[in-house]
């Protein structure tokens, strides 16, 4: 099991760009949860991405976490956005019905 790493990055909007690296699974959910739900609730930036790219890995719990961080933006008022989605990792979250909830720009 992999570890996951999270860089945060503030535009020059305030929209924040949160990069995942490595696997999201029950050994980061709480992080990745705190990580969306502090930068939504405290931040309060107009927008948060969310940049997939380097994920290799994602189970039940980590599309949890990206689940909870829609749920905080969308009662906060922030745009939430999932971004560069490996096939594998879209394919899971198209199979949970949770693609087009979290990443509705991208095609099935």
């Amino acid at each position: 099991m992999a570890r996951a790493v999270a860089k945060r990055t503030v535009l020059d909007d305030g929209s924040v760009v949160l990069d995942l690296h490595g696997e999201l699974d029950i050994a980061v959910d709480d992080a990745l949860r705190d990580i969306l739900i502090h930068t939504i609730t405290i931040q309060r930036p107009p927008r948060i991405i969310i940049n997939m790219r380097r994920v290799a890995f994602v189970d039940s719990t980590g599309i949890g976490a990206l689940v909870a961080g829609y749920n905080a933006a969308k009662e906060a008022g922030v745009k939430y956005e999932v971004r560069d989605l490996a096939p594998f990792i879209k394919e899971q979250l198209q199979a949970t019905g949770v693609l087009a909830l979290v990443a509705p720009d991208i095609e099935p």
